[in-house]
Order: structure tokens, then sequence, then C-alpha cells
């Protein structure tokens, strides 16, 4: 199978451990498929059988295997080093003709075996976010205004349209991925106590107060990193305290979610942006 290996540290620098036979050659990627599930039971008394206290993900972890060929192997190793430095951020992205992903982890290891006839080496990573998530990123938008100026112009004098009213508050997005948290982001304003609803469960989220015009709230529903901030200005603060309390931190299932927006004035003047990316367990 073809694939695409690379790996990303926090500075943008990469190195590519697909390029050539002459330079890095992987044998191995480990770490691919779902990580391993822990299960704590506990017994009944005196009964058959016992029942089920939790059950969770393990962290994953991928260990790359690699061989260098060629001239110049010194000069790769030295510049594999400094990429993948341990205890260090490192982003994975791995590509085939079917799925573009990236996963973030920190380094645990980087072997190479320096006096060997033919030098091999390993990297293992550990990411604590289990999932692998597509480079590509979704959005679905509302706003009442739509915007439909586009180019080129027509040859005639006919009237076209510069935008068009929405009267549907609806926002649609297919997750092809497992269930998982997303971004949120509601701007525009003046507008008050605006509040996301699923359509298919009601339940809600309500952010509690006014936005003035030009404000941005940023939601993730992310498991991990929950936030509410505010950009107000150029500066963002936190407003997880403006949380109305009952709120729901939607996730998106697998297949098509929709969610339509309230507020209690100013609804014509908001946009809203859900932000998606596919996650999967296993790629």
């Amino acid at each position: 199978m073809r694939f695409t290996l690379i790996l990303e540290n926090e500075s943008g620098a990469q190195l590519n451990l697909t390029t050539t036979a002459n330079k890095y050659m992987t044998s191995k990627i480990d770490g691919l498929y779902p990580p391993a599930g822990t299960i704590s039971t506990s017994s009944y008394a005196g009964m058959n059988g016992s029942y089920l206290n939790n059950a969770f993900i393990e962290k994953r972890n991928v260990v790359i295997s690699f061989e260098m060929r060629g001239f110049g192997v010194e000069k790769r190793r030295h510049e594999l080093y400094k990429v993948v430095k341990p205890s260090r951020y490192i982003k994975i992205y791995y590509k085939t003709a079917n799925i573009s992903v990236y996963a973030e982890g920190i380094v645990e290891t980087c072997e190479v075996e320096n006096f060997e006839m033919l030098t091999k080496g390993q990297i293992s990573i550990i990411c604590p976010d289990i999932y692998w998530y597509s480079t590509e990123t979704q959005i679905a938008e509302y706003s009442q205004i739509l915007g439909a100026f586009h180019f080129v112009f027509p040859d005639d004098d006919k009237p076209f349209p510069l935008g068009k009213y929405n009267t549907q508050n609806v926002m649609t997005v297919v997750n092809d991925g497992d269930e998982v948290g997303f971004t949120l982001e509601i701007s525009g304003g003046p507008a008050k106590n605006p509040t996301l609803y699923n359509a298919e469960t009601d339940e809600y989220m309500q952010i509690l107060g006014d936005i003035e015009e030009g404000d941005i709230i940023r939601i993730t529903t992310k498991t991990g990193n929950k936030t509410v901030t505010l950009e107000h200005e150029g500066v963002t603060t936190n407003i997880i305290n403006r949380l109305v309390s009952g709120s729901a931190w939607f996730t998106l299932r697998t297949g098509e979610n929709k969610f339509y927006l309230r507020a209690s004035g100013g609804i014509s003047n908001l946009k809203v942006r859900l932000i998606h990316r596919n996650a999967y367990l296993g790629v």
C-alpha cells in the first residue's frame, strides 16, 4: 500500500519519512488501529457473572520503524534529531489514496542504531488524544443574509442578486467519523442570549448576556478541552460562567446532525459557524 508519513514539530519543521529509499524507508507503523480499551468489572457476591464498573479507551501509542540507506546517513540522522525530540510535541500526518489524517502527541523515544551495517531506527510517540483527525475542515454556517455576489458580471442589464435573505436558521453537518466535539463561533451583534438547539433532541446551549457588534464567542465541546471564550476588541477572555446551567456540551454523532439558532433579540445580526473535523479511532 502506498502512503505518505510526515512528522512536524512545534516550530513547523517537517520530516518526510516516505521520500525515497535512499533517505528514510518506513518499514512498519504501529498504532494506526484503534487503541486498546480498559474494562473494569466486579463480581457479584454468591452469583454468577460480574457487573461493569467502567470502560474507557487508553492513550494511543504510535511506533514508527524505519531504515536509512545510501550515502549521508549521519547527516540525515542529525536532521531527524532536529525534528523528533523526546518529551516534545509532534504532529503525525498520514495519507493514503482514500484518507488524509493527522494525530498529535509527545515523542517518547527516538532510537537509531549508529554502528550497524544497516542503519535502523524506531520512534515512539504517545498521543493522549486518541483520534486521528481529517486534515480537511467542514464548516456549517448560519446567517440571515447569504452572500450571492459572484464573478463574472452578467453581460446584460438584468438585475442580479448581491445577497439572499435566509429564512431557515437550521445548520446541517454530516459527520463521517466517530462521535466527537466541535468548535462553534458566534459573531455579529448586537444580540442577546444566543441559544443553539439540537434539532433532534431539543438539548440546548445558551450564552447569557449581550453580544456587541464585532464580538466573537468561541465554544469548544471537545472532551478534555471544553472552553467558552469571548473576543472583544482584540482581547480574549474566559466566559464559561455565562454558559447557562443545564446547557449540553454538544457532540456530533456519526451521520447527519442538525442544529438551529434562537436569541432573545437581534438574531438577524448574528452569524454562526460550526467547525468540524472527522475523527477516526483507526485508519
